[in-house]
């Protein structure tokens, strides 16, 4: 679809979803399991890109949830216990081992968001196909 066809917000939002999708990825290189982490922000990076240029993927955006899914379901028990007995701000509060709800809680809520993301380009997908 042509850049007149598509709104020039939804590239640009997508554009930035892309540069933080990359930057998550970047970051994970210190992580103790970092490959599945990147894969998940890099595969989130270019569904991006290829939403941007109006050349989606439904496979790769159903795979998406799927990974997204998958973390979220390992991470979850660490983000319940973060709001059940966590009084620090999730984003500035510095990981310790006694407190790894900390670290479970920042990947709960970046897969979340790459959950979120490919959910709204699905729906987006599915409304231009008229599916």
């Amino acid at each position: 679809m042509p850049p007149t066809q598509r709104s020039y917000v939804f590239i640009a939002v997508c554009i930035l979803l892309t540069l933080y999708f990359i930057f998550a990825a970047a970051v994970q290189y210190n992580d103790p399991d970092p490959v599945h982490w990147m894969l998940l922000y890099l595969t989130s990076a270019l569904g991006c890109v290829l939403a941007a240029l109006g050349k989606d993927r439904a496979g790769l955006l159903y795979a998406l949830v799927g990974m997204a899914a998958i973390e979220m379901a390992m991470t979850g028990e660490g983000f319940i216990t973060w709001l059940r007995v966590g009084n620090e701000n999730l984003i500035t509060a510095k990981m310790t081992a006694e407190k790894p709800y900390i670290e479970l809680g920042r990947e709960f809520l970046g897969a979340a968001i790459s959950l979120a993301v490919a959910l709204w380009q699905l729906r987006r997908l599915r409304q231009r196909r008229g599916v």
